[in-house]
């Protein structure tokens, strides 16, 4: 089904990190969009931005009719990315979907879907070599297996289908990857396990350019990564954020051991929380895989070339963002915007490599 400019576009997750991007980008390619939200009087980025609401979660089938009914094409972006063990990420990231999908069957069965599943579905890279969507999937966490378990549910069911498989995904809005960033502006920038293990990234706007380039192709039945083609080993990520302040910061070596324990750490005392753990052992064991290395050439051929920014530059401008909305704040002249005057950075503090 091909796209036209005002065509119905549902989606869910939009008032999330990566979700708002794509509603960004869906906008500005002239689609309508409704989004699926938990709580309409808190809906985050969305708020002021032309998008009509539904009330509901992708966890309540009752709620997605009303989400799905007219539209043209479903983007479902909504999932669990930490959760207190694997039954919870089943429900929110396989379970989710499963809904989502039998919703457009019953109720928009012409509907292109798009699901953003993630790089850990289709698991680490084996000896270092890129992996192809082509490949057994071997995800290492139970995030990655309900990831892959979400894309097998919408491959069964029936309806047309693009799966995304984003990287690390940062950029403007971003709170996780986002204490890199502070970090450095206070003077410390960790290296870890030696700055070794190599990965792609994305920007965010990238990603979401992605998803409208997937709408635009329309479904074929097609798995893509979702990534910017450039290595990058967590010697260089550290090195471009030691680079962002006007006053260079120390670099920190941490160990991979300090990186497990801290996990073990982290993981047990999340017990006696309200919450699910941020990290813990499984998620210290991702971190530390030699090599999350994906072929994106066939993204972006087929996508329309939407991976466009490299790490340096996307940096700056998640730094410069950060920097407007207060999410950095200056201490004592340290702190510039990334396209002013360095005057101080020879004067920068010793460097931990």
């Amino acid at each position: 089904m091909s796209m036209s400019r005002g065509d119905l576009v549902a989606l869910t997750g939009g008032t999330g990190f990566v979700g708002s991007h794509v509603a960004d980008a869906l906008l500005g390619a002239g689609f309508r969009v409704r989004a699926l939200v938990r709580r309409p009087d808190d809906v985050a980025w969305l708020k002021g931005a032309g998008v009509d609401l539904v009330k509901g979660d992708v966890r309540d089938a009752t709620t997605l009719p009303a989400l799905v009914e007219g539209a043209s094409a479903v983007v479902h972006v909504a999932g669990k990315t930490s959760a207190r063990n694997e039954a919870e990420y089943m429900d929110a990231n396989a379970g989710g979907t499963a809904n989502v999908a039998a919703a457009v069957r019953a109720h928009a069965a012409h509907a292109h879907v798009v699901l953003v599943s993630s790089q850990a579905a289709g698991g680490p890279s084996l000896g270092g070599t890129p992996v192809k969507v082509s490949d057994t999937a071997r995800p290492v966490s139970s995030y990655g297996r309900s990831k892959l378990a979400g894309e097998e549910a919408l491959k069964g069911a029936g309806v047309p289908f693009t799966i995304l498989r984003p990287c690390a995904v940062y950029g403007p809005r971003e709170t996780a990857i986002r204490d890199l960033f502070v970090a450095a502006s206070r003077g410390l920038v960790p290296v870890i396990a030696g700055g070794k293990p190599r990965i792609h990234m994305v920007y965010g706007p990238d990603a979401a350019a992605a998803v409208v380039g997937a709408l635009e192709r329309g479904p074929r039945g097609e798995t893509f990564f979702v990534a910017h083609p450039e290595v990058l080993d967590f010697g260089a990520i550290a090195a471009t954020l030691a680079d962002l302040p006007s006053r260079r910061p120390f670099r920190l070596p941490i160990p991979a051991a300090a990186i497990r324990g801290a996990g073990r750490l982290v993981g047990a005392l999340s017990a006696f929380g309200k919450g699910p753990p941020v990290f813990n052992s499984e998620k210290a064991d991702e971190m530390l895989q030699a090599a999350w290395l994906c072929d994106v050439s066939e993204a972006q051929v087929a996508l329309g070339q939407p991976f466009r920014t490299d790490f340096r530059t996307g940096a700056k401008l998640t730094w410069d963002w950060y920097l407007d909305r207060g999410w950095i704040v200056d201490r004592g002249g340290k702190i510039r915007r990334t396209g002013e005057p360095n005057d101080t950075a020879s004067n920068g503090a010793a460097d931990g490599r």
